[in-house]
């Protein structure tokens, strides 16, 4: 009897998290499963510290909506969502009414039925639970006039803004004058992958840039590390740097970029997309961009390069970065590609009488020719643009990331407000 009491006695003071819980596990700590799963709006029975199937089947609920393995068990990744006062990714839901339509409901919440994903072609009923999330939408501010307007003009269908910085140039005098939420986005004029080498094996190149983070973040909301960059020999330096730069900063937002391109950790090093993932925040996600032959707003491709980050990185952290210019190139030349905006390559378009055509894997783009030269433009339709932001939806992403102001076609602002319920401010 004393045994049995003891078994209780421990149950009894167990906390969230010390264990993994599964159907048929009794104790306090099942009980404040329970009671966060309640609080974020899901329905796991009364909160009797009785792990049955009513938890279980809001559990499944909680792990399909977050993207996480459904198997109605509370393990890691679970907790470490649960222990949060604020889910990252807010989960909405309404009830449908009698005698209400999906228009009717979508302008409640100020949205298009493209926010409702699961349910925009099919037939609603009454009772029926909708359920879509707020998400964050993003977009590089560069210190130019273009950008500016852009910001000022949609600031109210914004999260906020990244503001690039080099820190070899030191923190732009404007940065505070910027309204609503700013992330410091730290890029490097030089050789990037000098330069981040530099920082990661330098002690004291790396002191004075921990104390430039410093200066930037009490005057911003958090840091981004654009670095594409990272050496396959610094892949366990820079998981290192990072853990500390997350411990320096606290509260403050700490994102990382990742694309497919970066070394993945094996015998030989490189990076651990997991564990660089669990010492941040959130994960910007990227399509290579250094060559104009290989990029472009292309839903295969983002879907293909979302599949791959999901084996590593939980879907509540990724925001997806989607270039909103146009580039055009000599094919002689192709690395001396030319950013355009959406208004410049439309202008060049028209000018040159460029022509569609495709390449020999199926992209799109256009040909012309300048001064007896052949040259290629390439540009994202708004149709393309409708695909890729569908995909932050059916993936529950965190957001996107417009890359950069000032640059895109004007008519995707009221694309963004159909798809998503914006979140306006962190």
């Amino acid at each position: 009897m004393r045994g049995r009491e003891a078994v209780l006695s421990r149950k009894r003071n167990l906390s969230l998290g010390s264990r993994v819980l599964k159907i048929g596990a009794r104790g306090a700590d099942v009980g404040q499963l329970q009671q966060k799963l309640k609080s974020f709006g899901y329905e796991p029975g009364p909160v009797d510290h009785v792990f049955g199937y009513l938890t279980q089947e809001a559990l499944e609920f909680f792990q399909r909506d977050y993207r996480l393995r459904i198997d109605g068990i509370a393990g890691r990744e679970v907790f470490e969502l649960l222990k949060q006062d604020k889910l990252p990714v807010t989960r909405r839901v309404h009830v449908v009414q009698p005698g209400e339509t999906l228009a009717e409901i979508a302008g409640k919440y100020q949205v298009g039925p493209e926010a409702f994903f699961d349910h925009h072609q099919k037939t609603i009923y009454p009772g029926l639970q909708l359920v879509f999330f707020d998400r964050e939408v993003w977009g590089v501010h560069p210190f130019d006039l273009p950008g500016s307007s852009s910001f000022d003009t949609n600031q109210d269908l914004m999260t906020g803004v990244f503001i690039p910085i080099n820190p070899e140039a030191g923190i732009p005098s404007r940065l505070k004058s910027i309204p609503g939420s700013k992330i410091a986005q730290i890029e490097f004029a030089s050789e990037e992958l000098v330069s981040t080498h530099t920082v990661l094996t330098k002690r004291k190149v790396r002191k004075n840039f921990f104390k430039f983070i410093k200066e930037v973040s009490a005057v911003t909301d958090g840091i981004y590390l654009a670095w594409e960059q990272i050496s396959r020999v610094d892949g366990f330096r820079y998981l290192r740097f990072l853990r500390r730069l997350k411990k320096q900063l606290g509260s403050k937002r700490l994102l990382i970029a990742l694309t497919l391109k970066m070394p993945r950790w094996n015998l030989l090093g490189g990076i651990d997309f997991t564990q660089v993932s669990r010492a941040v925040d959130q994960v910007v996600i990227k399509l290579d961009t250094s060559d104009p032959n290989s990029f472009g707003v292309d839903k295969n491709r983002y879907e293909h390069l979302i599949h791959h980050m999901l084996n590593s990185v939980p879907a509540y952290k990724i925001l997806l970065s989607i270039p909103v210019w146009g580039a055009a190139w000599n094919p002689t030349e192709p690395a001396a590609w030319e950013r355009l905006s959406h208004s410049q390559a439309l202008t060049t378009i028209f000018r040159h009488g460029a022509r569609p055509d495709r390449d020999e894997e199926g992209a799109a783009f256009y040909r012309y020719f300048y001064q007896g030269e052949e040259w290629r433009l390439q540009i994202t339709s708004l149709d393309q643009l409708n695909e890729v932001i569908a995909l932050v939806n059916r993936y529950n992403l965190a957001g996107i990331v417009l890359d950069r102001l000032g640059d895109e076609d004007k008519r995707l602002w009221p694309k963004l407000a159909s798809h998503f319920s914006i979140r306006r401010k962190l």
